[in-house]
């Protein structure tokens, strides 16, 4: 069994994180029963990025559109979005969810929207995991969206809405599609609004699978639907016209592709569009038209026409390496691409929806992306004023993101500071510090690092250390080597170290004058209050975990050393390798130290079955002790991450185990022990999430009866959040 450091920027995030680590099966149940809880949550904050995917827009005049769409909420839920301009600003309205909405398989999402006036419109989509989605509906009053209830198909195991159209408070039409048990293949679903209810509407049978994808009326006696197959269940396009009385099907030209949306002025006009492609209704038939060279790969997703003789259509292109949002214009005779601003730094824009109240007026919205593969789709909504495509302040609520924290260090029972990273919009992991005040948790900015061609890559931070709320050293790696920031009581500043071969993970202030930070090979920085310089390696260690120091003297390091050597001591001038007691396979993850003579050191061991179980040991000047830590009931395996002490007598240290039980079985969960000087004990401690991970990477005491530690937990989002719980 190789050493290493339980930090989760290390190591990720993952169910089998344990058992990644130490290479060894998760297979005993063990121990020792829990002491009643004294460790508590604290509300700790994360880093959110702003976001947002609008699928749609309606204009009822040019100072009143609502676009729909779905975002990312602070928990890393799935909600419904909604959002209205009033002819200077977009503002986002609260949407009602199904309920239930706890979970990432209900994912709800508006994907049409049709407004025939300022005070009313409705909202149409789905939610749901695939295959078993259910139809939404959403009404608005020009105060505010309540949920309706909508019919389900008969014979059906999963039904969704795509688009709606309505030509008045008292008629709509909403298409989508459902599966048809009766058959096991897709139809198409039409339904009807009347003002009070919707009614679903009888379709023409089809032989192969279908679904509506596109609807646009003109009147309750005329509407026309777009639809096809889709790649679960292909199928040739489709085309239906609603006559006031039942929907009929239509001849669509030879080799149609997919339609995303279509727009009528009419009953002798409409537009339909889709990949590279546009179709236009005479009154009796559908022709294919020619779209402009430029947009040949485009993914056309929106269209509106105001007249026969103005439509505007847009979409997405792959422009390589970049996708941008495109656009073209409709007048009478041909179409014509027009030039479309992006946001700065967007390598991808994506234009899902269009609708124009005049030639003069119209409202493009989508979203975009600072990478491809950024996590982060944020809201995007583009301008038309009859000349020029224009920018405009989409709003974008705050959206969760991956945070965490892997280490703390407390001055006292009313200062700590605890670091981390968290994802950025462009996908990147950047530094993450909060700061305990003795009453709450705050984020302080912190600098990243650039990387030599000066864009900007991952910067994460390990370690930090703080002898007073006005200084403290946090350590990490940026994108060119070894990364350091300096906390005065106000900010953090970014620091040089030394590199860029060390990249230190660990680091222990005795003073503001003497400072140690070390990384996995063993090699070491030392601060002298005023800058950072190398200092004298450690050898003899595979892997090289934590670093505790007294004084400028005095500093303890441990980790794995296959010969069982598993620490070292710093005496000022020198490293001596030390014997530590046990088998070669036991490693060190931490250690703390509040004298030449007091230290403890934590990690994990192998069990009777060669699992890992936690290892405590104690320093008392001379020599290593092991000492009888315990293992977690319900644990298959378990290991403890951090420790600190304020005394020889008092220690708490912190780490994880992997439940052997339901809900959160082979999960990581919370676990801490506390040394009381003459045997160690299991205090309860909380785990946020029911069914996902939780883990405790780093701890600190700043006071024997104050304690706070660190790490991640999975909220209900699936995505790793702040975790910081507070004991004695």
């Amino acid at each position: 069994m190789g050493g290493f450091t339980l930090r989760g920027a290390r190591f990720g995030v993952g169910t089998g994180i344990l058992a990644a680590a130490l290479g060894v099966l998760m297979i005993f149940a063990g121990g020792a029963v829990a002491q009643t809880a004294t460790w508590t949550v604290q509300k700790s904050p994360n880093a959110t990025l702003s976001g947002g995917q609008l699928e749609s827009v309606s204009c009822s005049s040019a100072t009143a559109c609502t676009a729909v769409g779905n975002y990312l909420d602070t928990s890393g839920i799935t909600v419904t979005l909604a959002e209205s301009w009033d002819g200077s600003a977009w503002q986002k309205h609260p949407t009602p969810n199904p309920s239930g909405d706890t979970t990432t398989s209900v994912a709800p999402d508006l994907l049409g929207v049709s407004c025939p006036a300022s005070d009313f419109c409705e909202a149409v989509g789905q939610y749901g995991p695939q295959g078993l989605t259910t139809s939404l509906a959403e009404t608005w009053n020009g105060s505010q969206w309540t949920m309706q209830s909508f019919p389900v198909p008969a014979n059906s195991s999963g039904a969704g809405l795509a688009q709606v159209s309505c030509t008045s408070t008292k008629f709509c039409e909403a298409v989508g599609s459902y599966f048809d048990e009766t058959d096991g293949q897709n139809a198409p679903l039409a339904a009807v609004w009347n003002g009070t209810s919707w009614t679903i509407q009888a379709t023409p049978s089809l032989t192969t699978p279908a679904g509506f994808t596109a609807v646009s009326c003109t009147s309750a006696k005329f509407c026309e639907a777009w639809g096809g197959g889709n790649p679960g269940n292909p199928g040739p396009e489709v085309a239906e016209q609603w006559n006031g009385t039942s929907w009929a099907l239509q001849t669509v030209p030879s080799n149609a592709v997919s339609v995303a949306s279509v727009s009528c002025t009419s009953a002798k006009f409409c537009e339909a569009v889709g990949t590279s492609a546009a179709y236009s209704w005479n009154g009796s038939q559908w022709s294919v038209q020619t779209v402009p060279s430029s947009l040949s790969v485009a993914g056309l997703n929106g269209v509106s026409c105001t007249s026969a003789k103005f439509c505007e259509m847009v979409g997405v292109e792959n422009t390589e390496p970049d996708y941008v949002g495109v656009a073209a214009v409709w007048n009478g005779s041909v179409w014509s691409a027009q030039p479309t601003t992006n946001p700065s730094g967007a390598t991808y824009a994506n234009l899902n929806a269009v609708s124009c109240a005049s030639a003069k007026s119209c409202e493009a919205v989508g979203d975009y992306r600072i990478t491809t593969t950024g996590n982060d789709p944020k809201a995007l909504a583009d301008a038309w004023n009859g000349s020029s495509w224009a920018l405009q302040q989409a709003a974008a609520p705050a959206g969760a993101t991956d945070n965490l924290l892997n280490d703390v260090s407390c001055a006292s029972a009313s200062f700590c500071a605890a670091v981390g990273w968290h994802f950025n919009s462009a996908g990147n992991e950047v530094n993450l510090a909060e700061i305990w005040n003795g009453t709450s948790w705050l984020i302080k900015a912190t600098p990243n690092l650039k990387s030599q061609s000066g864009g900007a890559d991952d910067n994460v931070l390990y370690g930090v250390s703080c002898v007073s709320p006005s200084f403290c050293q946090a350590v990490g790696v940026g994108p060119s080597g070894p990364d350091a920031a300096l906390w005065n009581g106000t900010s953090w500043t970014v620091q040089a170290i030394p590199g860029p071969d060390v990249e230190p993970q660990e680091v222990s202030c005795a003073t503001v004058d003497f400072c140690m930070a070390a990384e996995g090979y063993g090699d070491i920085d030392v601060w002298n209050g005023s800058s950072w310089s190398a200092g004298s390696s450690v050898t003899g260690f595979s892997n090289l975990s934590s670093i505790s120091c007294v004084s400028a003297s005095f500093c303890e390091a441990v980790g794995y050393d296959p010969s069982g050597g598993n620490a070292a001591a710093w005496n000022g001038t020198s490293w001596t390798d030390q014997s530590t007691p046990g088998p070669a396979s036991n490693s060190f993850n931490a250690v703390s130290c509040n004298a030449v003579n007091s230290c403890e050191a934590v990690g994990q061991a192998l069990g009777t079955n060669d699992e890992p179980v936690p290892l405590a040991e104690a320093w008392d000047g001379s020599v290593w002790t092991i000492q009888s830590a315990l293992d977690p009931t319900n644990s298959q395996s378990s290991s403890m991450a951090s420790v600190s002490c304020t005394s020889a007598g008092s220690c708490t240290a912190v780490g994880q185990y992997a439940s052997s039980t339901p809900p959160n079985f082979g999960e990581p969960q919370t676990l801490a022990e506390v040394w009381d000087g003459t045997a160690w004990s299991i205090p309860a401690t909380p785990d946020p999430s029911s069914t996902g991970e939780n883990i405790l990477y780093g701890v600190s005491c700043g006071a024997s009866d104050a304690c706070t530690a660190v790490g991640q937990y999975t909220d209900p989002g699936d995505l790793p959040a702040t975790l910081i719980e507070a004991g004695d």
